[in-house]
């Protein structure tokens, strides 16, 4: 077997990542004031590449994944909408309001961050095509803000992952230590995960 086919199989169950480059060491969950439930379509939870996944893992306590797009069956909106806290969506829509301190003072928390993923076309018609998401009011993060992704192709540097979005969009409404302990398991992913995909199983 070749080392390239190697990292393909032997996957963690846990962290889905070639057990020679397991990143489970690095989750390490915590508690957050801020609910979070982000909206996944059945085909991506599918992907070794979605960050959704890792969202339940670092905050178990707060994070839901709510599936959309199963086969004969209606989404309901309803228990996300039901979740304690002031309700946001995340996507920079047109009327998207910038989170930042002066949005803070205005709207005060606790939150409730709902997080729509796929790729940006698929993202941007969850809150249109939802029963009960469309009157909500959308939140987008600050410009400057850039992808540390590298695992799948982006238009621009700007349009982050799933995953990112949440832990910078939680480091302005809670402050940025939390940006700080999502984005340390998030860069040890993303680098096992190079490391898996070029079959570079040698030892550093």
């Amino acid at each position: 077997m070749s080392q390239r086919r190697a990292g393909h199989v032997n996957r963690c169950p846990n962290c889905r990542v070639n057990v020679y480059f397991c990143v489970c060491e690095h989750i390490k969950p915590f508690t957050i004031e801020t609910n979070v439930s982000l909206v996944v379509h059945v085909r991506e939870l599918k992907l070794t590449s979605n960050t959704a996944q890792f969202a339940q893992k670092m905050l178990p306590d707060q994070a839901q994944i709510m599936i959309r797009g199963r086969m004969n069956e209606k989404f309901e909106s309803g228990p996300i909408l039901e979740r304690s806290g002031r309700p946001l969506f995340l996507y920079p829509h047109e009327d998207a309001l910038e989170l930042n301190d002066d949005f803070k003072a205005k709207y005060p928390g606790p939150y409730h961050l709902i997080i729509p993923d796929g790729n940006w076309q698929q993202a941007r018609k969850v809150r249109q095509r939802e029963e009960g998401f469309s009157q909500l009011p959308a939140v987008k993060l600050p410009e400057g803000i850039l992808a540390e992704y590298g695992l799948r192709k982006a238009q621009h540097p700007e349009w982050v992952s799933t995953y990112e979005a949440m832990a910078h969009a939680l480091g302005i409404l809670e402050g940025t230590h939390i940006t700080e302990k999502l984005m340390a398991f998030f860069r040890a992913w993303v680098t096992n995960t190079q490391k898996a995909r070029s079959g570079d199983f040698s030892l550093d």
